[in-house]
């Protein structure tokens, strides 16, 4: 088989196609009621990849006791051989298939053997409790402040409890629909 890069790839990734091993793997949530049917296509999956030529294996990892997304793990010797792999007529037909059950997919590739052992040391170390307090309560405050301010003034001649659950309920939107999109948004600019 003649295994050589076809259509349009970033060349600046070429160092990372090149003579390495490349490990795959697509994190699946799967549609309530269908694993089963999932099942059964990652084993038709895993066996298709191991039969693939430049493959060093597949594997399927279920989700914890409280749910949660398989993983399906996929590893071939190189970048060229997962090419092949990524444009072969039996894993589009594969793909095709599980659209029915797969609600969502996060891939991740990982190339050569060190990436695996050096992930860990690129991880953000937890910050201890009171600094994730501190944190909170900076996010907490405005959102409070500009409630007490714009909507107390509203609300003040409404019943005490009826007061605190509408505060409750615009704090919590405001929480749920500003700010927790701004973390995941700063947190994902620190990890650049």
């Amino acid at each position: 088989m003649n295994l050589a890069l076809s259509g349009p790839f970033d060349t600046g990734k070429l160092p990372r196609i090149a003579p390495e091993p490349v490990t795959v793997t697509v994190a699946r949530r799967i549609r309530p009621g269908a694993e089963a049917q999932f099942l059964c296509w990652a084993d038709e999956l895993v066996a298709a990849v191991r039969e693939f030529p430049g493959s060093l294996g597949a594997a399927v990892f279920h989700p914890g006791e409280a749910g949660g997304e398989y993983q399906v793990v996929v590893r071939f010797a190189d970048g060229l051989s997962l090419r092949e792999w990524e444009r072969s007529e039996v894993r589009d037909q594969l793909m095709a298939r599980s659209e029915q059950f797969v609600v969502t997919a996060r891939m991740q590739r990982t190339v050569g053997v060190e990436e695996w052992f050096e992930a860990a040391g690129h991880a953000e170390p937890k910050r201890p409790w009171w600094q994730r307090l501190l944190v909170d309560m900076a996010w907490v405050f405005p959102v409070s402040l500009l409630s007490s301010l714009f909507v107390a003034p509203v609300v003040r001649d409404l019943p005490l409890a009826v007061r605190v659950l509408i505060g409750v309920a615009v704090i919590t939107v405001a929480l749920q629909v500003v700010i927790s999109p701004a973390r995941r948004r700063l947190r994902a600019l620190r990890r650049l």
